[in-house]
């Protein structure tokens, strides 16, 4: 007996194999939900009951822009002449900008294919080149000051820290740490420490001690990051908090949980020890949050990639 051939028998097998492709090579999150609409007047009644009124912005991009909410109204701006990539999936989010405000928020530093730019909110901006940095994906540059002066801070091609002035690239120092730094690094804001990750685990170190400093994370761990001066972060896997430490001591301040049915992706402090953002994850849900440290209470801010909290104190 013949069988006539049947073409749609494949279909339904193609298309489940196909999203388990999408789902594991590409590390898109299929079942995320649509974004809930929030108003200006929202966020700002909102936000002055979470902060008790202070003024706050954050930056964040929605590639190919970059884009300010200013939290007090509610206004949203979209940066001229800015322009941003990456986005969803393993071969995209490492090429987010990652903008990173500096101590009186008047200038931020991000990264777009593969250089580094310092700009103002008008979108005034120029390149900050070394030939020393990493520049390369996945990179954040921040700022900090040092010995009485603001630097924008990150890996080294040669694995320390290095600190280019943002005036003029060419005067940079290359911080030795004796341990190979693998992509992500930050200094607090007051340049005493630093936190960073060798591709194995998170450490802690006293920028005017000799030495590799002192490992403070256990088992799968990654995205160190500091506060401007009392505390360092790590998130472990699976991402569903952040184990927070004192500065001065390395030891465990406490544990901050993601929101409820939620993940951390990436933990950014303010220019304040007492607040700081985070995004969901990285499949695609952008869903941002401002953190009250302390309190561990939650905003919801809105969707955007990377994004960055100033507050006025």
């Amino acid at each position: 007996m013949k069988f006539k051939k049947q073409p749609f028998i494949f279909i339904p097998l193609f298309l489940i194999i196909l999203s388990i492709i999408l789902f594991i090579f590409l590390d898109i999150d299929l079942n995320s939900k649509k974004n809930i609409t929030i108003n200006s007047t929202e966020i700002s009644n909102k936000w002055n009951t979470f902060s008790n009124g202070i003024y706050g912005k954050i930056i964040y991009a929605v590639p190919p822009e970059m884009h300010i909410l200013y939290l007090k109204t509610g206004k949203k701006i979209i940066i001229p002449g800015i322009k941003t990539e990456g986005g969803p999936g393993r071969f995209n989010r490492g090429k987010t900008p990652r903008p990173f405000w500096n101590r009186d928020g008047t200038l931020f530093v991000y990264r777009f294919k593969g250089n580094v730019f310092i700009s103002d909110e008008t979108g005034e901006k120029r390149t900050i080149f070394n030939p020393y940095m990493d520049r390369s994906k996945e990179t954040r540059w921040s700022f900090t000051y040092y010995k009485g002066r603001e630097w924008i801070t990150g890996p080294s091609l040669s694995g320390n820290v290095i600190l280019v002035n943002p005036i003029n690239p060419k005067i940079f120092i290359d911080l030795f740490i004796e341990n190979k730094i693998d992509k992500h690094c930050e200094m607090t804001g007051d340049g005493k420490y630093i936190v960073y990750d060798n591709g194995k685990d998170i450490f802690l170190k006293n920028t005017f001690k000799k030495g590799i400093g002192m490992k403070i994370s256990f088992g799968q761990s990654c995205r160190p990051c500091a506060s401007p001066q009392k505390y360092v972060g790590w998130l472990p896997a699976p991402h569903l908090k952040y184990y927070l430490y004192f500065a001065s001591d390395g030891k465990l301040f406490k544990e901050l949980p993601a929101p409820i049915n939620e993940e951390i992706y990436r933990l950014n402090w303010s220019n304040s020890d007492s607040f700081a953002v985070h995004m969901f994850g990285s499949r695609g849900n952008n869903k941002m949050t401002v953190r009250n440290i302390h309190t561990g209470k939650s905003f919801f801010a809105g969707y955007g990639w990377d994004p960055d909290l100033w507050v006025k104190r």
